[in-house]
């Protein structure tokens, strides 16, 4: 069905009343091969593959090390691994971590800091300093190596 489906809008997307370009990205998590190989190549047709083990990446690295302790050849070991050949969108993190009741990265870095340390009012906190720089070098990271895309979830845009 989705081999068809992706056939069906990038082949006759004129038909449907679509303009290009239009672009097709699968949220698959089971590393599924031919995921991004065209229909008549036996794939699926998607054009992008999302990079779903960036955001728990990013958490277990945050949760796992001390502030300044980052595994960075882990980090960069696991952005960049991905098929040759296959595009991919990256993200820092996701939706899923709210739904879930889990929390974001800015609070699993700043915590409750950054109710009373984060306005321009009041003083900030080493904690709510390293908080953001991390922020800023999580989305870095992950856009300079986590595919040929970036993708960023409405409300996290800083964390």
């Amino acid at each position: 069905y989705l081999a068809l489906a992706n056939y069906v809008l990038h082949d006759r997307f004129a038909e449907l009343g679509l303009e290009r370009p239009l672009l097709t990205l699968a949220e698959e998590c089971s590393g599924l091969p031919s995921l991004c190989v065209p229909p008549a190549a036996g794939g699926l047709g998607f054009d992008y593959r999302l990079g779903v083990g960036y955001p728990p990446l990013w958490v277990s690295v945050v949760e796992g090390s001390a502030p300044g302790e980052w595994p960075l050849r882990h980090i960069v070991a696991e952005l960049c691994k991905r098929r040759r050949g296959e595009p991919t969108v990256a993200y820092a993190e996701c939706h899923d971590q709210s739904l879930v009741g889990a929390q974001t990265l800015a609070f699993r870095l700043i915590g409750t800091d950054m109710y009373e340390h984060m306005s321009q009012l009041s003083t900030t906190t080493p904690r709510v300093e390293f908080g953001i720089a991390a922020l800023k070098i999580v989305r870095v990271l992950t856009s300079a190596l986590g595919g040929e895309g970036y993708l960023n979830f409405m409300g996290n845009e800083f964390g």
